[in-house]
């Protein structure tokens, strides 16, 4: 009886001694494998794209196993199988995740925290990715500590992003975030440097999103500061999102040489993103300001792509005072001023623009350029005509105390003076 224990725990031994050793061998090997930094690379970088369905290659790359596995990867480039351009290049991207998320190929695709420097994502490319994604394929992933951009650029066909700073603490599927953003915007000859915060409820479908911060839209000789809110119920769509019930509040001022004119903007209504084309339609549109601005209220459609397309509809509220005095009856300051108004060319507003005003059987058809306009009302005192070409039909204009009846006037930009037929 006592000889028998002896000889049972032996075995046991033997057991657990076989184990050890073989989950020490088992480590050995891991080590060896994991010990040359391009297998290491490749093994989490093919685990990556395979959980999104891309090929992701680097030029190089480095890792760390103790704690939180850790990858540090130059000249990152990833690509949606067979596509000819990448939708991501990046001089360096650090990511942190858990072996859960490595072992299950992004089931759960919980990610501890993602660096990228200098990251050009091509939009057209990434688009196209999305679009072929299966139904439901695109998830939100967990950023337990945040992700964080430095100098990123986007690139469209034609416009772009550059300058990008963009940092996210956090983000997780049916969680509130917040990100701050900025960066520059280019289109033509349009620039507009933005600094921005946003919150966003979930990031899921008809998540309400508020954005406020600075922009300052650039072009030569003039440049429009201004601080703006922005708020809305955001949806995907197949190659885009929208904006349902967005409205956009601005306080900023127009600054050309010598001239500062301070106002105040405000849009509603539904804002959709495709490819390169941006649309807010339909569309409502108020100014209000002092001196040369009007208070303007419009509704209509405005429309962003290889061009620039608005066209409203409206009343001026209010004739502005350092406007030149329009005839009677036209100058009925207790009444509003129908308008129509159409623009169709660059973002820049320098190509020309439609205005037609009418009271009652009196009639006004004209044509300018934005630009040439909003630098004639800022001046001040100088030609006491606009710089457009028009032409203006009227029953009787009352004006410097005689009554013109039958009244068809034909103005001309490049004349000096309006000629009457």
């Amino acid at each position: 009886m006592h000889d028998a224990a002896p000889a049972t725990r032996q075995p046991r031994r033997r057991a657990w001694l076989l184990v050890a050793l073989a989950a020490l061998l088992l480590l050995v090997i891991a080590i060896a494998i994991l010990s040359r930094p391009p297998r290491a690379t490749r093994l989490l970088l093919d685990a990556i794209g395979n959980s999104l369905g891309l090929q992701v290659s680097a030029t190089g790359g480095d890792y760390r196993l103790r704690g939180m596995p850790m990858l540090d990867v130059q000249g990152v480039v990833v690509r949606e199988p067979g596509a000819e351009n990448p939708l991501l290049r990046a001089d360096r991207i650090v990511l942190s995740l858990p072996w859960s998320t490595i072992r299950g190929r992004g089931e759960p695709l919980t990610i501890e925290r993602i660096e990228l420097q200098r990251p050009v994502v091509d939009m057209p490319a990434l688009q196209h990715w999305l679009q072929r994604r299966p139904q439901g394929a695109t998830r939100i992933p967990t950023l337990t500590r945040g992700l964080r951009i430095t100098d990123g650029s986007v690139a469209a066909h034609t416009w772009s992003i550059t300058g990008i700073a963009l940092d996210l603490p956090t983000l997780a599927p049916g969680r509130k975030i917040a990100v701050s953003i900025d960066g520059r915007y280019r289109s033509d000859a349009l620039q507009v440097p933005f600094a921005l915060h946003a919150a966003l409820s979930a990031p899921e479908n008809d998540a309400a999103i508020g954005i406020a911060g600075h922009v300052d839209a650039v072009r030569d000789g003039w440049r429009v500061p201004a601080d703006i809110v922005l708020s809305g119920k955001l949806q995907p769509l197949d190659g885009g999102w929208q904006l349902r019930r967005a409205r956009l509040q601005a306080s900023g001022r127009y600054e050309a040489q010598d001239a500062r004119v301070p106002f105040a903007l405000g849009i509603a209504g539904t804002l959709q993103q495709r490819g390169d084309r941006l649309q807010l339609s339909p569309a409502a549109i108020a100014t209000r300001g002092e001196g040369v601005v009007p208070r303007l209220d419009a509704q209509g459609a405005i429309v962003l792509g290889t061009m620039l397309d608005v066209r409203l509809t409206g009343a001026l509220q209010g004739w502005p005072e350092q406007w030149p005095q329009l005839p009677s009856p036209l100058d009925r300051p207790d009444s509003p001023l129908p308008f129509r108004m159409t623009y169709s060319g660059k973002a820049d507003l320098s190509a020309q623009a439609t205005l037609q005003l009418s009271r009652g059987d009196a009639r006004f058809d004209g044509r300018f350029h934005p630009t040439d306009v909003i630098g004639w009302a800022s001046a001040g005192i100088g030609n006491p005509l606009p710089p457009l070409d028009g032409h203006l039909i009227a029953p009787r204009i009352d004006i410097a105390g005689a009554t013109l009846q039958g009244v068809d006037v034909t103005l001309d930009d490049e004349a000096a003076d309006p000629a009457m037929q």
